[in-house]
C-alpha cells in the first residue's frame, strides 16, 4: 500500500474511531448499530471526497475536506444523543420517572423525620413536633431533589429514555445476550438512589436516624411486653465516626451503582465491579470493627450483649454474601470479557 493510501486509511479510521468513542453509552451497547453507524458515515464521507476530487478514487486531501464538511465527532455523537423530546433540563420521556422519585422520596423523608420528632423528641406537643419535623426534613429534602435531579439530567442530556432504565427488554434478551443476566439498569438505578440519599441521612442527621431504628425496635420489642427504649439526644465521638463511615460507605456504593448504568460494555462493568467489591471489603472491616467494639452498638440500642453480638455477627455475614456475589460477577465477567477478546 502507497503513503498516499495509507494516509487515506489513517484518516478515515482515526476519524471513524473519535466518532465511535463519543457516541452515547446507550447506543455503544448495541454493537451491531454502532458498526451500521460508521459504515453509513464512511461511505458519506467517501462520497462527499469523490465529489470534491470529481474522481473514484479521492486523495487524502479531499477525504479530509470531506470529514471536515460532516463535522467534529462531537457534533456527530450529538444527534443521537438528542433523543428524548426536550422538557426543561430532563427530558419529557424521563420526566414522569423523575417525578415518581421525588414523589416518593419527600414524603417518605419527611414522613421519617416527623415521626421521630412526634414520637420521641416531642411526644407532649404535636404542633412543635409537625414544625419541628419540617425545619429538620426541608435542608434534607433539598438535597435530595438536586442529587436526583442531577441524575435524571445527566441521564437526559445522554439520551437516555425509560426502556434503557426498565425491564421492558431485558425479557426478549435473556437466552440470547449474556450481558443481559448483570445488566439490571433499574436494579442499578433503584439501589443507586437508595443507597446514596440514606448514606447522606446517616451523616446530615445520625441522631434521627438511631432515633428512628428504635422507633422500629420498640414496635417489635412491645410485642413481647417489653419497656420501650429510651429517647437517643447525644452522640460521642466514637459513634459519629461509626455513623459517618456507614454513610460514606453507602453514599459510595450507591454512586458505584448508578455509574453501572453507564454501559453494559463488558470490559467497564468488570471495572466498575472491582468498586463494588472495595466497598464490601470495606463494609466487612467496619461489621467486624462493630463486633470488636460492641458497646458503640451498646450506645445505639441499649438490649441485651447477646443480642447485640447477633446483630453484628449478621451483618458481618451480609456483607460476606454480599462479597461472594459480586466476586462471583466480576469473575463471570471476566469470563465473558476474555470470550470477546476470542480466547
Amino acid at each position: 500500500m502507497s503513503n498516499q493510501e495509507n494516509q487515506k486509511s489513517k484518516l478515515l479510521t482515526n476519524y471513524l474511531k473519535d466518532v465511535k468513542k463519543k457516541l452515547p453509552d446507550w447506543l455503544k451497547d448495541n454493537k451491531e448499530e454502532v458498526n451500521d453507524i460508521l459504515a453509513e458515515l464512511e461511505e458519506h464521507i467517501m462520497d462527499h471526497a469523490s465529489e470534491i476530487s470529481g474522481t473514484d478514487n479521492p486523495d487524502s486531501v479531499s477525504i479530509k475536506k470531506a470529514i471536515d464538511k460532516m463535522g467534529s465527532p462531537e457534533k456527530i455523537a450529538r444527534g443521537y444523543k438528542q433523543r428524548g423530546t426536550p422538557k426543561y433540563f430532563i427530558s419529557e420521556e424521563l420526566w414522569p420517572t423523575y417525578t415518581k422519585v421525588l414523589s416518593f422520596l419527600i414524603p417518605i423523608t419527611f414522613i421519617v423525620i416527623a415521626l421521630v420528632q412526634v414520637v420521641l423528641v416531642e411526644p407532649n406537643n404535636f404542633l412543635q413536633a409537625l414544625t419541628n419535623g419540617i425545619t429538620s426534613s426541608y435542608p434534607v429534602i433539598i438535597t435530595f431533589v438536586l442529587l436526583a435531579t442531577f441524575i435524571f439530567v445527566g441521564l437526559s442530556f445522554e439520551g437516555y429514555l425509560p426502556q434503557d432504565l426498565g425491564t421492558q427488554d431485558r425479557t426478549q434478551e435473556k437466552g440470547e445476550d449474556p450481558t443481559s443476566e448483570f445488566y439490571k439498569p433499574d436494579e442499578f438505578l433503584l439501589n443507586g438512589i437508595v443507597g446514596t440519599f440514606f448514606g447522606l441521612l446517616v451523616i446530615m442527621i445520625p441522631i434521627d436516624m438511631i432515633n428512628l431504628f428504635r422507633i422500629i425496635v420498640n414496635i417489635i420489642i412491645g410485642l413481647f411486653g417489653q419497656s420501650p427504649l429510651a429517647m437517643y439526644s447525644t452522640m460521642s465521638a466514637d459513634v459519629q465516626v461509626l455513623m459517618t463511615l456507614i454513610g460514606i460507605i453507602a453514599i459510595i456504593t450507591g454512586i458505584v451503582n448508578l455509574g453501572k448504568l453507564k454501559t453494559k460494555e463488558v470490559g467497564y462493568q468488570l471495572k466498575v465491579n472491582s468498586f463494588l467489591i472495595g466497598t464490601g471489603i470495606a463494609d466487612f472491616a467496619l461489621s467486624l470493627y462493630v463486633i470488636a467494639n460492641l458497646h458503640l452498638l451498646a450506645e445505639i440500642l441499649p438490649i441485651s450483649e447477646t443480642i447485640l453480638f447477633l446483630l453484628a455477627f449478621l451483618g458481618v455475614f451480609g456483607t460476606i454474601v454480599d462479597l461472594i456475589k459480586n466476586t462471583s460477577q466480576s469473575i463471570k465477567l471476566y469470563g465473558l470479557l476474555e470470550e470477546e477478546k476470542g480466547y
